[in-house]
């Protein structure tokens, strides 16, 4: 079967079940003739019978000037129309469309259809096709205009469409010249890739009895033109989709399902398969398990787009979610579901966990008690308020716990309430409805208690959260529900709340900056992590996995790491904890250059300080326990200091002896009479 053959099937489905113009009846035209006279002849307009766009449309045309009783319009010749309808090469925007013309022409002609493209100006690109009678009746009574801009023929669905827009009908006396009162036209826009109008696709009747939707028409027609150069295929009843719309939409950007109005799926596209991840062999059975989901997402215009979190092969992923309905006469809805994928959507952070137990290293005593409380913590749903100093890993463990859980195939969402502007933490938190406020997205935006929903949501630094806020997240952990911002449906959400903190929150809820009753909601169970002080001999051992990680990011290879070098990390307080240590490492590799030993001099100067320091205050107890005279014991404090400057300076004889106030033969002399100095000024390598 050919496919000319293939889209008339299609079209001829659409036309047997297509719906009547509900909107196009004798009675409510009569009425909106009765309205135009109205507004020509400067009389108040009924509103409740008038659409806002046709009316806007004809205010705009009376200030342009426009003669609605004029003829002296520009129409297309006879031999202009023939000459269009052949030359499909004739502008560069019509060239990659010169197949699906081709084959649109065959089809819409003796459907009693006239099709018509106007580029962005509202100026007549191409007659794709027109009605037999058109081609007997190319006079006065059924002209093709060359333009409708608004302010030449005034209110029209062609200069509509580009204005607003979006697909729109006008029909009969809709219009605002008398002489197009017989037409009843629907248009649609034509993008670019960058979703820029660039033109408008308008199907025009000149019968009002004819009872194809042409807005179902013309806007799948332009959702054609837009996916670029791909054949029409969309005319055809989706219902009994061939070989020929397959080898169409699925050069489609979007994945798309049709579902007749059994909630049966009619048709999909590869790309859908492949966003989902669905196996091949059982594709409509799983795909099935979407669909209920799907079907439930509340979207009230065809342009707007809902986000929603989708299982892909055990992950959560997020999706941009858009349905066409399609009604027939009988009221029966069908529809199209689009769904995309979504790159830094809403800029969504940390919507998984990738970190378990395992990967929480060191086998200090605390540290494992407090693994094993978090393990069993991990098996109920209870909210869990982790407290420990900046660095010390409790983000760490929130993951640990999440895939210690059963929601571990769910979404893990973090956010950091300090790193949130104030006036941002309600929206963040709670999301927003189209428009709720100035700067809002068009399409809304969810919330991270949303995005959570049956997963584990993690509320970082939660100290920070606004008084205010912390009322209505009290509610909503209360209740399982929320209310977007501008919203008034409640959405029942279902999360696992950990949140962290670094300040005692009971003495932040005496002092006024954290609700009580909210702590006591949250913080159901208490983990308490260990400082990296307080747990020494965990030290080496993040250290050297620190070592060997960032050699592998590095390409670094090393022979040697000099036991100083260690024995100095355990002598440091470490203020910012494991975080710090890991940044002290990574600047030891980095700085390593060609070097294959790691040394004491890799480290900081605060931390080589420090190590000296209790290196000083070690050897001077023990000199103090020989009970030595003391000018034994003043001649070896001073070898003690001397080595450890010697250290510190790298062996450089002038900068000892400039620190110790001594010249440097002086201190060249104390060198030569000490064996341990003359082997620590060797051991540096510096004169």
């Amino acid at each position: 079967m050919d496919g000319s053959l293939l889209y008339q099937q299609h079209l001829d489905q659409i036309l047997k079940t297509g719906r009547a113009i509900s909107k196009n009846t004798p009675a409510r035209l009569d009425k909106i003739k009765e309205e135009w006279y109205n507004c020509i002849e400067g009389r108040p307009v009924n509103a409740n019978i008038v659409p806002r766009t046709i009316y806007d449309s004809w205010q705009r045309s009376m200030e342009y000037g426009v003669d609605p009783y004029s003829k002296n319009r520009r129409f297309l010749t006879k031999e202009e129309i023939k000459q269009q309808i052949l030359d499909t090469n004739k502008h560069d925007f019509i060239k990659k469309f010169g197949d699906i013309i081709i084959e649109v022409q065959c089809l819409a002609r003796e459907k009693g259809l006239s099709v018509q493209i106007f580029d962005s100006q509202a100026m007549a690109l191409q007659v794709i096709a027109h009605t037999n009678f058109l081609h007997r009746e190319l006079g006065v009574k059924s002209p093709i205009p060359a333009g409708l801009a608004e302010d030449d023929v005034g209110t029209n669905a062609a200069c509509l469409a580009l204005r607003e827009n979006k697909s729109v009908q006008v029909l009969g006396p809709e219009h605002f010249n008398y002489y197009f009162h017989n037409f009843y036209c629907s248009a649609a826009p034509i993008h670019n890739s960058k979703g820029e109008v660039i033109g408008a696709i308008n199907i025009s009747s000149y019968s009002h009895k004819h009872t194809i939707d042409t807005l179902m028409l013309v806007t799948l027609l332009a959702k054609t033109f837009d996916s670029i150069n791909f054949i029409i295929d969309t005319m055809g009843k989706l219902d009994t989709i061939s070989l020929a719309m397959n080898s169409t939409i699925d050069y489609l950007p979007q994945g798309m399902v049709y579902v007749n109005n059994d909630n049966e799926i009619e048709h999909y596209n590869d790309k859908i398969v492949d966003m989902l991840g669905l196996d091949k062999s059982n594709i409509k059975d799983e795909l099935a398990k979407y669909i209920l989901k799907l079907q439930k997402i509340d979207i009230n215009d065809s342009r707007d787009k809902k986000e929603i979190y989708l299982d892909v092969n055990g992950r959560k992923k997020l999706f941009l979610v858009s349905t066409k309905k399609i009604l027939n006469y009988t009221s029966s809805e069908e529809k199209i579901i689009f769904i995309e994928n979504v790159k830094n959507a809403n800029n969504l952070q940390g919507n998984e966990a990738d970190y378990k137990f395992n990967d929480i290293i060191g086998n200090n005593k605390y540290l494992m008690e407090i693994k094993s409380q978090a393990k069993i913590v991990a098996k109920s749903s209870s909210p869990v308020l982790i407290f420990g100093e900046s660095g010390t890993g409790k983000e760490l463990f929130a993951q640990a716990i999440h895939n210690e859980s059963s929601r571990k195939n769910k979404p893990f969402v973090a956010i950091n309430c300090g790193a949130i502007p104030h006036d941002l933490v309600e929206s963040e938190l709670f999301g927003y409805e189209p428009g709720a406020f100035t700067g809002a997205s068009k399409n809304g935006k969810l919330g991270k208690l949303e995005a959570a929903c049956g997963g584990t949501l993690f509320l970082d630094e939660i100290e920070n959260m606004p008084v205010n806020i912390q009322i209505k997240l009290l509610r909503a952990l209360s209740i399982n529900r929320i209310c977007r911002i501008g919203g008034i449906k409640e959405i029942p959400v279902d999360i696992r709340l950990i949140s962290a903190t670094k300040k005692d929150l009971l003495q932040e809820a005496d002092e006024g900056n954290f609700r009580e009753d909210l702590y006591y909601r949250i913080g159901i169970v208490t983990l308490k992590l260990p400082a990296l002080r307080e747990r020494v001999d965990d030290i080496p051992i993040l250290a050297k996995y620190f070592v060997n990680m960032f050699c592998k990011e590095c390409n670094v290879k090393i022979a040697e790491i000099d036991k100083e070098f260690f024995e100095a990390l355990s002598c440091y307080s470490w203020r910012g904890n494991i975080r710090e240590l890991r940044n002290v490492i990574e600047r030891a590799i980095v700085l390593l250059c060609d070097r294959k030993k790691i040394s004491l001099s890799d480290l900081p100067e605060k931390i080589v300080k420090a190590y000296n320091y209790k290196n000083l205050k070690t050897k001077v107890s023990l000199i103090k326990e020989t009970k030595k005279p003391s000018s034994s014991l003043m001649k070896m404090s001073e070898e003690i200091v001397i080595e450890i400057l010697l250290r510190e300076e790298n062996g450089n004889l002038s900068r000892v002896a400039e620190r110790l106030g001594i010249s440097r033969t002086t201190l060249y002399n104390r060198i030569n009479s000490s064996e341990n100095l003359k082997k620590s000024l060797d051991k540096h390598k510096i004169g």
